[in-house]
């Protein structure tokens, strides 16, 4: 029997580099009513592809800060006494004033 695949199968399964390629991706641009425009990847051109990589770029970038502003709290909510059920934030603001 023959084992059919389509040209996005046969991609993701040549390289461990490609074998998370989505089957569609948001491209960057809003479509009705605000809503993000999702493409299939199969249907992409290379800018669609260029913008979409800027706008996970701008969604990394999101993430990593928000993962570094959570990683400080917690540093400075432990260094300032705090066990695992008290309050991150009010232990944080006893840290920073005990700095001051």
């Amino acid at each position: 029997m023959f084992k059919t695949t389509t040209p996005l199968q046969r991609l993701r399964e040549s390289s461990y580099a490609l074998a998370e390629l989505p089957d569609s991706f948001r491209t960057g641009e809003l479509g009705e009513y605000g809503q993000p425009v999702s493409k299939a990847v199969t249907d992409a051109t290379v800018d669609d592809v260029a913008f979409a990589i800027q706008a996970l770029g701008d969604e990394a970038d999101t993430i990593y800060r928000r993962v570094t502003a959570l990683k400080q709290l917690h540093d400075r909510a432990r260094r300032a006494g705090a066990r695992g059920a008290d309050l991150a934030v009010e232990a944080a603001v006893r840290f920073a004033e005990r700095r001051k």
